[in-house]
């Protein structure tokens, strides 16, 4: 009988993604029973599955585990790994787990039995006895963490559209509403707020704590979007050690003024900051775009700096996937000392609109483009990562144009190169992908058959497959939610609603706001030495390197940093590729996939099909996509 050959598991400190991969068909297989294991204790956990057979419901959402419901995949994400869904606690990080695979099939006697827990919760229809059909295999420890040598990585929880989320509001009496998440992950203290921002509330709060715990130190901040109430309050605390450089937020809409979202808090500001505060004003297509915060000690030597795609509002902490990372490193931290002292000298050159949210004409001078032009060297931390600055704007023309800025033309060159798989997770860097890492990805993975490309984008319009409206009738067509082009796949962020809901599953809330998917990453190779992680607070197309305060990291070498950044893109691709097919079903009034499991073994055949294994066997066999591919039979 055919069995699993080998098992990978790889995380970060939210979730784990375990790949495994099978020498042909088991015959009789349901699919695979998931035990999470603690080396350090011989704790042992069968992870949580929810959705049922065909023939069975799970109205109340209740967790089982895949000794109930096994796995039909190749691959799983362990979202309970922190994240309890029976009450809003964490489970501790900073531990080892790894992961025991099993096959399972219809009880037979003479075979194993799958042990079944007594006081699992209660779901409708009859029971399906399970038995193992083999042994299985361990994959590898892997470390729950955030520390990466000097770097620290931490991932907000902040999708929305979750059953988890509507069986949590519920709970407590309440409907899934905009206005009902709005006023929970406002509140400081909420324990829904918590469970959202993951790691990443907290990383902020340290550093905010850390000029007090350091006398003398200050904070220099450059912000975008600054109005979250517990994080404007830590800074009011914190007030005579931080100088804050706080640019305009957008429109709240079309008909309304700018600075709509920082308006509020800028006035509070003034009376806290005093001349500590300086108003980047633009109110118009140019952004000051940072998200990030340099530490100085007492002695004004730049120790540590922290950047991101996260927005300190809590929009940003608490409704929508995104990354924050602090870097321990005084190379680093003075490069980003360098580019604030910069942001301000050349505020100084600005006209204040009168009043504040008035339209304006500041853009960023030629003397900061220059700057931000220049190549920066490669800092290279104590365990051997190598660090990258690039600024933006850092192009002579002030207004998107046809040619590669050089951060991009970087970032374009890494991707050339890439040996075998390029992960992205972006908002919208531009209309149909064009002139932005969606693009460059998708042309390098179809002049290679050997290379996997995995992306998740928040809006539609960045969908490389994006219908644009009429242009005579102005009419808007249905657009699509999945590209899939041999190995190339990407998703866009959609939540199930009453057209497409299927199964035990009930509508669900994508956003309160515009964006949902937030982050700004593209991984290389993770499973390579010579990996790369690009991130930072820039939206990875032309526009930003032509028109708005940004910066970008490349950090290559650092394969558990690379690793974890994967895991990130490969969680919320995950997450949104089964809602993303439902609505392209529905829109093609297509009968509903509906994701329940089939009481047959016929799941697997498109799940050994050449292009669907190539994932699964990429991350388990440690990282060769031609020899996956080739070993189902296609041309590489």
């Amino acid at each position: 009988m055919a069995r699993i050959t080998n098992a990978r598991a790889f995380a970060n400190n939210e979730v784990a993604y375990l790949a495994w991969s099978i020498d042909g068909p088991i015959a009789g297989c349901l699919g695979f029973d998931i035990t999470r294991i603690y080396p350090e204790t011989g704790e042992e956990k069968p992870l949580a599955a929810w959705v049922p057979f065909k023939g069975q419901t799970n109205t109340g959402w209740q967790p089982q585990s895949t000794r109930v419901w096994p796995i039909q995949k190749l691959s799983w994400r362990d979202l309970t790994l922190r994240k309890r869904r029976d009450r809003l606690a964490l489970r501790p990080d900073e531990v080892t787990v790894q992961y025991r695979v099993r096959p399972v099939g219809r009880f037979q006697p003479g075979l194993e039995a799958v042990p079944l827990d007594p006081q699992a919760p209660h779901y409708d229809g009859q029971p399906l006895p399970l038995a193992y059909l083999g042994d299985g295999v361990l994959s590898n420890p892997v470390r729950i963490t955030q520390h990466y040598g000097d770097i620290r990585a931490t991932f907000t929880n902040g999708i929305l559209s979750a059953q988890w989320l509507r069986k949590a509001l519920k709970e407590k009496g309440e409907e899934l509403t905009a206005k009902t998440i709005a006023a929970h992950i406002s509140t400081p203290e909420d324990e829904i707020r918590g469970y959202l921002t993951g790691d990443v509330l907290a990383l902020l709060k340290e550093l905010l704590h850390r000029t007090e715990s350091e006398p003398g130190s200050r904070l220099k901040m450059a912000l975008y979007e600054l109005w979250d109430e517990d994080l404007i309050e830590l800074i009011a605390a914190r007030r005579d050690s931080i100088e804050l450089i706080l640019s305009n937020s957008s429109k709240g809409h079309p008909d309304t003024h700018w600075d709509s979202g920082n308006h509020l808090m800028r006035e509070l500001l003034d009376e806290v900051l005093g001349a500590r505060k300086t108003d980047r004003m633009f109110n118009n297509g140019h952004i000051g775009h940072n998200k990030f915060v340099v530490f100085e000690d007492a002695a004004g030597t730049p120790k540590a700096v922290l950047t991101g795609s996260t927005n300190w509002t809590p929009t940003g902490l608490a409704g929508q996937s995104n990354n924050a990372m602090l870097i321990e490193n005084e190379a680093v931290a003075s490069a980003y000392r360098d580019f604030w002292n910069d942001l301000k000298a050349d505020t100084a050159a600005f006209t204040t609109p009168v009043p504040l949210s008035a339209n304006g004409h500041n853009v960023q001078g030629q003397p900061l483009r220059t700057a931000n032009a220049k190549t920066h060297p490669v800092a290279m931390l104590p365990d051997g990562t190598g660090v990258t600055l690039w600024r933006a704007p850092n192009t002579h023309a002030k207004s998107k144009q046809h040619e590669a800025p050089p951060d991009l033309a970087e970032v374009y060159d890494l991707i050339a190169k890439a040996k075998n798989a390029i992960f992205f997770a972006v908002f919208l860097p531009s209309q149909s992908g064009r002139t932005s890492v969606i693009e460059e990805a998708i042309r390098i993975g179809s002049s290679r058959q050997d290379m996997l490309v995995y992306g998740a984008v928040s809006d539609a319009m960045a969908m490389p497959n994006y219908v644009p409206p009429d242009k005579v009738t102005h009419v808007k067509h249905p657009q699509p939610a999945v590209y899939n082009n041999g190995t190339i796949h990407v998703v866009r962020a959609v939540a199930l609603n009453k057209d497409d809901v299927v199964g035990s599953f009930e509508s669900e809330l994508l956003t309160i706001g515009k964006a949902i998917i937030h982050d700004k990453i593209v991984v290389i190779d993770p499973l390579s030495p010579d990996c790369t992680v690009v991130m930072g607070s820039h939206n990875l197309g032309f526009k930003a390197s032509y028109e708005n305060d940004e910066n970008l990291l490349i950090i290559r070498g650092n394969q558990p940093l690379a690793q974890a950044y994967m895991t990130h893109v490969l969680d919320v691709y995950d997450h949104y590729r089964f809602r993303a097919l439902q609505r392209d079903e529905a829109n093609a009034h297509l009968p509903l996939d509906g994701g329940m499991l089939v009481t047959d073994d016929s799941w697997m055949a498109p799940h050994l099909a050449m292009e669907k294994s190539a994932l699964a066997r990429y991350l388990s066999g440690g990282g060769e996509v031609k020899a996956a591919l080739v070993a189902k039979g296609k041309r590489a």
